[in-house]
């Protein structure tokens, strides 16, 4: 990286950079790692790296020749065809395409392109990255972002000015213009009040039928679908344009949030007192507060096994049915749906409470600095730089070698037959896996 580009990516993370900061909470118990609140998924947060991929690539998602699935990690191609890609600083997965950040802010995306969640003015699906436009029409390429995020046919980016692009489908108002169109170009989130941009923005997630966003201030704004609740503003309305998401206990709003992050009905806030709140859909636990109910505002998830409330937490992780929480002691639990291990309990027994995941030899997954969440599966990045991976596995999105599932945390391999090198993110789409490692 040019000195030029690395004064531009590290201007670039500050606004995500200083949500992160901003978490507090117990320290860890004595003998055990502490854990800094690591950055946002999908967040621009250190230095570049190389892309990997692996799982189905029906639609070009892993940006690579080969066949439809591959359950071994391959690199992703360079934009135009090119090389490898190998200068990226974050990457994020969707339903069926892929994106990355590259170390001047650019993005750029690959895969299925049916609603235009590329970003490149087509409907052209394509098997190598291709740039995201600049936003609302005008000329280039988005060129300064700081963070990516994408689920469904959906893809959104934050932008080092705290304004939020968004692009692709657009049926439940989840472009947050106030509008249902989707423009085949992105366009940019609108304020509540519909008069100019969203601003001030410190970390975005997406589900791609309803997003978040979280304001410097620690309140949390959503936007899009929202029939059971998934908006957390109290009612079961769609909403075209950003509203406040209550607080807890029938307060008007919910603040001090340091974490956001979606499912695929649910979201998850995490407090600067590391303790979790949740709203939503909950008809498999997925709220983890012991209940099956759905919720229309955030109340606080249990603890382990239902013991008094989860706390001393630095991270989550949302998925379509299923949770993490990345614990202060470099411990993970999680809750919700556990048909193919996602859990990473060693069973396939769903939980309404947090259970432990835990390790490849022992009973608790120890020394995790990062954790992800996909569709049925998940992720965790160790201090050491080594990726774990769990849950479902038959479209090779695992990156095991195998299309089979595990209920428990277990390693990885490239196409060579050998670990990747060292973890830096992942990103993580419906049945493909993105990692980005050291160079």
């Amino acid at each position: 990286m040019t000195p030029a580009r690395r004064s531009i990516a590290a201007l670039a993370a500050v606004p995500v950079l200083l949500a992160a900061a901003a978490c507090g909470g117990p320290a860890a118990p004595a003998g055990e790692p502490l854990v800094s609140p690591p950055p946002a998924a999908g967040s621009v947060d250190g230095p570049s790296g190389a892309v990997w991929t692996s799982g189905l690539n029906a639609d070009g998602q892993l940006g690579r020749t080969g066949a439809a699935a591959d359950p071994r990690l391959g690199p992703v191609t360079g934009a135009g065809g090119r090389g490898r890609l190998d200068r990226a600083v974050a990457v994020a997965g969707g339903g069926r395409h892929s994106l990355a950040v590259l170390d001047g802010g650019e993005v750029v995306a690959w895969g299925a392109n049916d609603d235009g969640q590329l970003g490149d003015g087509t409907t052209r699906d394509s098997g190598v990255p291709v740039p995201v436009r600049a936003p609302d029409g005008r000329p280039g390429r988005l060129d300064d972002a700081v963070a990516v995020s994408a689920n469904n046919d959906f893809s959104m980016a934050l932008r080092k000015d705290g304004t939020v692009v968004t692009w692709g489908e657009s049926s439940s108002g989840q472009r947050g213009t106030g509008e249902r169109g989707a423009p085949l170009v992105p366009t940019t989130v609108r304020a509540p009040d519909g008069r100019g941009p969203l601003t001030g923005v410190t970390a975005i997630a997406a589900d791609g039928h309803t997003e978040l966003a979280l304001l410097g201030d620690g309140r949390v704004l959503a936007w899009g679908a929202n029939a059971y609740g998934m908006v957390g503003d109290g009612t079961r309305e769609d909403r075209a344009l950003p509203v406040p998401v209550r607080g807890l206990d029938g307060a008007a709003r919910l603040d001090g949030v340091v974490r956001i992050a979606i499912g695929g009905q649910h979201g998850l806030a995490l407090l600067r007192d590391g303790r979790v709140a949740s709203w939503g859909h909950n008809e498999l636990g997925q709220l983890g507060d012991g209940s099956r109910r759905d919720r229309l505002t955030p109340a606080l998830v249990s603890g382990v096994g239902g013991k008094g409330v989860l706390d001393g937490v630095a991270a989550v992780a949302a998925a379509e049915k299923h949770n993490y929480a990345l614990r202060k002691d470099g411990t993970v639990v999680a809750w919700g749906n556990n048909t193919a291990g996602q859990l990473g309990d060693g069973t396939v027994r769903p939980s309404t409470v947090p259970v432990t995941v835990v390790g490849r030899g022992g009973p608790k997954l120890r020394r995790a600095t990062r954790v992800f969440a996909g569709e049925a599966y998940g992720a965790a990045i160790l201090a050491d730089g080594t990726l774990l991976t769990w849950g479902a596995g038959g479209s090779g999105q695992l990156g095991s070698g195998k299309r089979t599932p595990r209920s428990r945390p277990g390693t990885v391999m490239t196409a060579e037959g050998t670990p990747p090198p060292d973890a830096l993110s992942v990103g993580v789409g419906e049945r493909h896996l993105i990692l980005l490692t050291k160079p």
